[in-house]
């Protein structure tokens, strides 16, 4: 099958298929707060369907807040960061104590503003969700974590995503929330800043970014995203980047945390619930284009890591 992406960091981004919106453009003066609800209780609230993943961000223009969930310490977010949640945790943002924080829905229903001046410190806040289809073995989705912080200015800063930013800010501030021009900085937004954390912190533990920037199984996971439906096994993938097969098996399972044929699998398996999802193709051929030589063999493996079978996952509408 065809790859428009080779590089398996740009093929990943592209089948996310980024979308976004911008829900809040304002200026909270502290004690403020606010409760984020989970990504279920969010895609209600945006009318979005289960075949959506829902990841909140919050840009910080000036000023700073603490951002809290239950699966990590309070980290602070301060001026031209931004913190991405793709966890889809429930979170809670604050400037001082407050004993009730607003919940977001009351945010959406315009019933709720922060500015009460003289109070406190000032912050500004542009925040927004970015949407993405809910494909079930991305590899870059598990290799997020639950919240991830970058800066978007500054000698640190990714500079394409210091751009985005910015014109994403002027159009937002002109009144084009939700235009043509802030959708497409949307995206752009949302994969430099998984680009400029992977560049900063995305290789400090073993995982799919450590992974990629390995020299050897780094180029390996690249002939196998290129070349998915070609017979690979450990010994086939290990003559391509010029090491034994227990040397390379041993090497992939320590960057990436995972078995060779799994990874193999996994990604293999991430591309037939595109085609299941997006085409119109049989089961046998979607199982040849994706490395399998018969239906049952392809059905099985498939049931085995989406928890339902590819007729069934079509039926539903691409859900597991």
């Amino acid at each position: 099958m065809a790859v428009p992406f080779p590089d398996p960091f740009d093929g990943a981004l592209a089948d996310l298929r980024v979308t976004g919106s911008v829900l809040l453009h304002e200026t909270y003066v502290a004690p403020w707060g606010i409760r984020i609800p989970p990504e279920t209780e969010l895609r209600r609230m945006l009318g979005l369907g289960p075949t959506k993943r829902v990841m909140p961000f919050h840009l910080v223009l000036a000023g700073a807040f603490e951002l809290t969930t239950g699966v990590q310490p309070p980290q602070t977010v301060t001026t031209r960061q931004v913190a991405i949640c793709p966890g889809g945790d429930a979170h809670l943002m604050q400037a001082g104590q407050v004993p009730r924080p607003t919940p977001f829905a009351a945010i959406m229903a315009g019933t709720y503003s922060g500015a009460r001046p003289g109070e406190g410190p000032a912050t500004t806040l542009l925040c927004g969700v970015f949407v993405v289809d809910s494909a079930p073995l991305n590899p870059l989705l598990a290799a997020l974590p639950a919240v991830l912080t970058v800066p978007t200015a500054g000698t640190d800063a990714n500079p394409l995503l210091a751009h985005a930013a910015e014109m994403l800010t002027i159009e937002v501030g002109r009144g084009g929330r939700g235009s043509f021009t802030a959708s497409r900085m949307l995206e752009v937004f949302c994969a430099e800043a998984i680009a400029g954390y992977r560049r900063e912190r995305g290789t400090d533990q073993s995982g799919w970014f450590r992974a990629l920037a390995d020299p050897k199984v780094g180029r390996a996971i690249e002939q196998l995203h290129r070349e998915p439906a070609r017979p690979w096994s450990v010994q086939t993938l290990a003559a391509a980047v010029a090491l034994s097969p227990s040397r390379f098996a041993a090497r992939f399972r320590e960057v990436t945390g995972c078995s060779v044929m799994s990874y193999v699998a996994g990604w293999r398996m991430n591309l037939a619930c595109r085609l299941l999802r997006d085409t119109e193709h049989g089961l046998a051929d979607i199982a040849a284009r994706v490395g399998y030589t018969d239906v049952t063999s392809f059905s099985r493996a498939f049931k085995a890591l989406v928890g339902t079978s590819p007729t069934g996952w079509r039926a539903q509408g691409g859900t597991s």
